[in-house]
């Protein structure tokens, strides 16, 4: 188990690594790490941190473990920081929760230290953001995945795991590249087209309705379909600009299968069969994922 830990960034997930970790063993060390150190008192008084800091005040002693928890383009800065910081030592892992790999592992590995450096995807997020939404038992059930490359050590990607389902997930090994195609199609498309149907909501009542208030219209289907538009727009920006062409390649698709829809409907009477066996079939593959 690991004794001293750091953290950057005290959002949703990184607010509930710091909860989890002193659930699970109140004798750790955990030292917060945040822009505004003043917003980060309530931590101390918490218990949820022993030691509170600001990014430009690092300090790395005796850590053996460093999480990064912040948007993409941010992380990998932060990462490097790490890295190549003349007091973290070499038994220390460094690892982020971060939605994208490619890119953030491909922007380490000419580091001397790259093989400490371990990247990890907990799926366990939410449109909630900021640190009182954190919970210590985020993790408990989800899956989180490991993405090694070619300089990681099997006992140190053993220790990463281990930390993960000590916490209550279940861990999986992909590739980094592995990695970024699915998620594209399970996670970034999703958001995409929920941030797409409000925008097409709000373009339709600016040009149709610009005196009617909605909102009575708007019910469960929409909301849950919509949920997720409410992330974080500084994530989801580094996001698509960091796993670009996979994204892509995903919406291209998607588009595909709206206009083989939207062909369906405009011959629904000659296509019932279809569109019957369309959505007999989305369903049996939506209920098989619960």
């Amino acid at each position: 188990m690991f004794k001293r830990v750091a953290i950057f960034g005290l959002g949703l997930l990184g607010g509930s690594l710091c909860k989890g970790l002193k659930r699970i063993n109140p004798g750790i060390h955990i030292a917060a790490y945040g822009r505004d150190v003043a917003k980060l008192d309530p931590l101390l008084h918490d218990n949820y941190a022993d030691e509170v800091r600001s990014y430009g005040d690092l300090s790395l002693a005796g850590i053996d473990l460093a999480v990064v928890a912040m948007p993409a383009k941010v992380s990998i800065e932060i990462i490097r920081l790490v890295l190549d910081h003349r007091e973290l030592e070499d038994g220390a892992i460094i690892t982020d929760v971060g939605s994208v790999k490619e890119r953030i592992i491909a922007s380490i590995l000419e580091c001397g230290r790259a093989r400490q450096f371990i990247g990890c995807h907990p799926m366990a997020g939410s449109e909630k953001i900021g640190f009182e939404f954190s919970d210590g038992a985020l993790f408990e059930g989800a899956s989180v995945i490991v993405t090694p490359h070619r300089y990681n050590q099997n006992a140190d990607i053993s220790r990463i795991r281990k930390l993960w389902e000590m916490l209550g997930s279940k861990t999986f090994i992909v590739s980094p590249e592995e990695h970024d195609t699915f998620v594209a199609y399970t996670s970034h498309l999703p958001h995409i087209i929920a941030s797409s149907l409000v925008a097409l909501l709000d373009d339709f009542r600016r040009g149709c309705a610009p005196s009617r208030d909605l909102r009575p219209f708007v019910g469960r289907g929409f909301m849950d379909a919509t949920r997720i538009s409410s992330g974080s727009p500084d994530m989801w920006r580094d996001i698509v600009l960091l796993n670009k062409m996979n994204i892509l390649d995903a919406v291209s698709l998607m588009i595909d299968k709206l206009e083989q829809l939207r062909n369906a409907i405009q011959d629904a009477e000659s296509r019932t069969r279809f569109l019957h066996d369309y959505f007999i079939e989305a369903k049996k593959i939506r209920d098989m994922l619960e």
